[in-house]
């Protein structure tokens, strides 16, 4: 990602934060949310190693991908604890089930595997039935589900 993509990435983010807004009360959204996104995304990239990657298509930035690089617990087996965690993935809704997620999935591999680990790890909120579709075509499977309670 080139500094002067930054004003198509945060049009991404305003997206995809808003889609996950529709999905959750939990979360938040709107241009502040999709530049927090952004500036904790560079972040971590930057303290763990990771990396921001665009997609392009016609000369436009259309798909972002943020990755940091992590490590699991001792409750993994040592040789899957190394790993990288795509903290953000989104396609311009235009471009949505062009193979561009794929595109990106594939370099979050790529990425993985230049790294030397064996794993990708991500998350993803209940109830985005295309996104896990999408996953799961990748060939991702569940491992674990994340869960939370808001106290009063």
């Amino acid at each position: 990602m080139a500094e002067a993509d930054r004003p198509a990435v945060l049009a991404l983010l305003l997206e995809l934060t808003a889609h996950e807004a529709s999905l959750s009360p939990e979360r938040g959204t709107g241009a502040e949310v999709a530049a927090a996104c952004l500036a904790d995304d560079s972040e971590k990239a930057v303290e763990t190693g990771g990396a921001l990657m665009v997609a392009e298509s016609e000369g436009r930035v259309v798909g972002y991908l943020a990755l940091q690089l992590g490590r699991t617990g001792p409750f993994v087996h040592e040789h899957l604890r190394d790993h990288v965690y795509i903290e953000n993935i989104v396609v311009g809704a235009a471009q949505r089930g062009t193979g561009i997620g794929q595109i990106l999935l594939a370099e979050a591999e790529r990425f993985a595997r230049a790294t030397g680990r064996k794993v990708l790890h991500l998350g993803v909120l209940a109830g985005n039935d295309l996104a896990l579709k999408a996953y799961r075509r990748a060939g991702f499977e569940t491992a674990s589900l994340d869960m939370m309670k808001v106290l009063d």
